[in-house]
């Protein structure tokens, strides 16, 4: 407990109740937390007006790093969308001086995110009595793409290969 005592003085063991205030007084404080939500909101308004500057064909694939000292990182999806916003980049920070933003340089960055993985596929089995009535329509049918198709099919869904080929 000696060590404990020397971190953390006596009056700050003590519980005081603090005054409740509202949460948007004290997430819009100017410290700790506020800034943070102060930052998040100014970094979503330049969001908007960049999207609102590019054509929206490209507003899914341009993200937005923070900027610093003046310089904006956009984040895009692929080689493609880079090129086109390369040579888009002088009017856009034209445009956003105009709109009070002090932005002077602006660079983009490939963000190759990993593909989604594709679930597997489902294996499907067919009934034995499917099976048989599969066969029975393959045997019944006159050589023709429907009877190569539906042979294909038995052949598939035999257990253990061919099954009366």
């Amino acid at each position: 407990m000696a060590g404990y005592s020397s971190v953390f003085p006596i009056s700050s063991r003590t519980t005081t109740r603090m005054a409740p205030r509202p949460l948007n007084e004290l997430l819009s404080c100017a410290t700790g937390t506020g800034s943070l939500i102060l930052l998040t909101q100014k970094l979503g308004k330049l969001e908007q007006d960049v999207h609102s500057l590019l054509p929206i064909s490209l507003t899914h694939a341009v993200k937005l790093a923070s900027p610093l000292n003046g310089k904006l990182l956009l984040l895009v999806s692929n080689n493609a969308v880079a090129a086109r916003l390369r040579q888009q980049t002088p009017s856009l920070i034209e445009s956003l001086t105009k709109r009070g933003w002090l932005i002077r340089s602006i660079s983009i960055r490939v963000n190759i995110t990993s593909p989604v993985p594709l679930r597997p596929l489902k294996k499907t089995r067919l009934s034995r009595k499917g099976f048989v009535s599969l066969r029975n329509l393959r045997d019944e049918l006159s050589p023709s793409p429907l009877r190569d198709a539906v042979t294909h099919l038995v052949a598939h869904h035999s257990h253990g290969g061919n099954q009366k080929s």
